[in-house]
């Protein structure tokens, strides 16, 4: 006998089907939680009770669990490198990707949800930043959490000898752009001196200096010394294979936060009542099929 051809159509209509006694089974077991809750109300609202009272306690303030977040600047190594040693060797402390939207070179987020594709060419991983989190509710730790993590990746051989390639490029930049600024200097000071100001013409961002035709670029200086000073900030953290851009802070939100908790603790008590009234109200039937031999 030929076995009838399963067509898209019956595929989609078993998928409808299947949703539609989920959504069936559900409604049924709510009903019964609700008839529970009425039959067994002091068996529920107790049970109810006690776990709202242990999520209330539990997320009491001496008690308060934070996520400790710090971003760091990767000087040489590369961030898929920092990351995989990181988080290969250490089991405490995760290791995230920054995230540049518009590519501009300034971080917009970080990706704390491991949701960002590395195939995304639009939102583009920084490739030399990382961000660090870790969780503890004892907070007289974390500076101690954090030297041990910066003493842990600076000390990596690989990372310094990328470090140390990265930090002579980065002082060659440092020297050419004092060289040109100690220039700029001298010839503005050149042109000043060599000129009256009533021979001095203005042209947009120009001086132009009587018929000796002399000029200065000032929109190209003024967008050099914004440059220069750029470099001069991200020069500043030229101090090791990774710099901390300040110690790590805890988030707004505790982790086991008093709304939250008395939430989960109310939902399960709930539950649990209900379970323990089921159990009640067939204690006879389970007492029956125990003594059976």
């Amino acid at each position: 006998m030929e076995q009838k051809e399963t067509t898209l159509w019956d595929a989609l209509r078993s998928c409808v089907n299947g949703i539609k006694k989920l959504l069936q089974w559900c409604v049924q077991l709510v009903a019964k939680m609700l008839r529970l809750t009425f039959q067994r109300w002091w068996i529920v609202f107790g049970m109810t009770l006690l776990c709202m009272a242990a999520g209330i306690y539990y997320s009491r303030p001496s008690n308060k669990i934070y996520k400790y977040r710090a971003v760091a600047t990767l000087n040489g190594p590369s961030v898929i490198e920092v990351k995989d040693f990181f988080e290969s060797m250490n089991r405490a402390c995760d290791a995230y990707y920054v995230i540049d939207c518009l590519n501009d070179g300034t971080a917009d987020y970080v990706d704390y949800n491991r949701s960002h594709s590395l195939s995304d060419t639009t939102n583009v991983v920084m490739k030399d930043r990382i961000a660090f989190q870790f969780v503890t509710r004892h907070r007289e730790r974390v500076p101690q959490v954090e030297a041990q993590i910066m003493q842990y990746i600076n000390s990596n051989p690989h990372f310094l000898a990328e470090y140390h390639a990265y930090k002579a490029h980065a002082d060659r930049q440092y020297r050419f752009d004092q060289d040109q600024v100690e220039k700029l200097d001298s010839m503005t000071t050149a042109f000043y001196r060599d000129v009256n100001t009533p021979q001095i013409h203005s042209n947009a961002w120009e001086l132009a200096m009587g018929r000796k035709e002399i000029v200065l670029p000032l929109r190209s200086i003024e967008q050099f010394m914004e440059h220069k000073a750029e470099r001069d900030s991200r020069y500043a953290l030229v101090t090791a294979p990774v710099v901390m851009h300040d110690h790590f802070l805890p988030t707004k939100k505790a982790v086991n936060g008093r709304l939250k908790c008395t939430a989960i603790g109310l939902i399960f008590g709930w539950f649990a009542g209900c379970i323990i009234a089921a159990f009640f109200d067939e204690r006879k039937r389970i007492l029956q099929w125990l003594r059976q031999k």
